[in-house]
């Protein structure tokens, strides 16, 4: 579906960043988030001469020196070689996490970019909407490492410059992923109700000791080869111990995150993304770190 208008909220006019960027800037920046090309992650083809068109007082090379003043305060993200723009902070102004659909259909359009320039950019914006899936979805497109041929330099540091009139967190740096969800707990009875299967069945049929690295089966060993199996309550049992397994697992795996995001904060060696720049200007993960736990999570 064709982007059919451009929310530009009233309180960016009263961001410092945005008012101090020259009037045509500010129009080109409009009329970039109101084109019907623009995808939900914020995505769209570099069409400069078309956009140009846009003003008969305003040429091609108007409209490039816009886009050069608009990436060096990190508005946009421009790549010449593949012609994508990229507008920074789109997915969280229109507040796509908000809407399940529109999300899936963000993250969908975030794994098409080709750009490693952009999709370095876009993997942290993704981490900053604060979702499990948009944060697997950031892991798959963040490259390795990239030549970085923007105007604007890497940051060692970490720190971004404010844009927008939403604000990064207190320390201007990008939060490490969170964990998801309340976390549960459970309570052992020392019995149950009259008739209330147990959690923990109890079978006279004999079953091989189960890994801690399988789930659980979904029936009990007598019911195990039956495709259609009858009201039982020690499949019922069973399937409560694989619901828990399954969510025992998800807790193990946002644990492991949230551990590996906290030392890449505390890691003197790298930014707060985790990456390092060379001498040859190249920007890589930083080694510090086994990034095996996010890609494989």
């Amino acid at each position: 579906m064709a982007n059919a208008a451009g929310m530009l909220k009233e309180s960016i006019w009263r961001d410092k960043e945005f008012r101090a960027l020259p009037r045509t800037a500010q129009a080109t920046y409009a009329q970039l988030i109101s084109q019907k090309e623009l995808d939900r992650a914020g995505i769209q083809p570099l069409q400069i001469a078309k956009w140009a068109k846009g003003c008969d007082e305003t040429t091609p090379d108007d409209l490039t020196g816009d886009l050069k003043v608009l990436e060096a305060h990190r508005f946009v993200f421009v790549d010449y070689d593949t012609d994508e723009l990229f507008i920074r902070s789109y997915m969280r102004h229109c507040d796509i996490a908000r809407y399940p659909n529109i999300l899936k259909n963000a993250l969908r359009c975030a794994g098409m970019v080709a750009s490693e320039k952009i999709r370095h950019e876009l993997a942290a914006e993704l981490r900053r909407l604060r979702k499990s899936d948009a944060d697997r979805v950031a892991d798959q497109i963040e490259p390795d490492d990239f030549e970085n041929g923007s105007e604007t330099k890497p940051n060692p540091s970490g720190t971004l410059q404010q844009t927008v009139p939403e604000r990064l967190n207190g320390s201007e740096t990008l939060s490490e992923p969170p964990g998801y969800g309340s976390g549960s707990g459970s309570v052992t009875l020392g019995s149950t109700p009259a008739g209330e299967p147990t959690d923990e069945p109890r079978t006279d049929n004999t079953e091989p000791k189960q890994s801690i690295n399988e789930p659980p089966p979904e029936t009990c060993p007598k019911h195990r080869d039956t495709p259609d199996p009858p009201p039982c309550g020690a499949c019922a049992g069973y399937r409560r111990r694989r619901a828990r397994w399954f969510e025992q697992q998800h807790e193990r795996r946002t644990q492991r995150r949230a551990d590996f995001w906290a030392n890449v904060r505390a890691c003197r060696d790298c930014d707060d993304n985790g990456h390092v720049e060379t001498e040859t200007g190249r920007v890589r993960r930083c080694p510090n770190h086994d990034w095996t736990v996010i890609t494989h999570a």
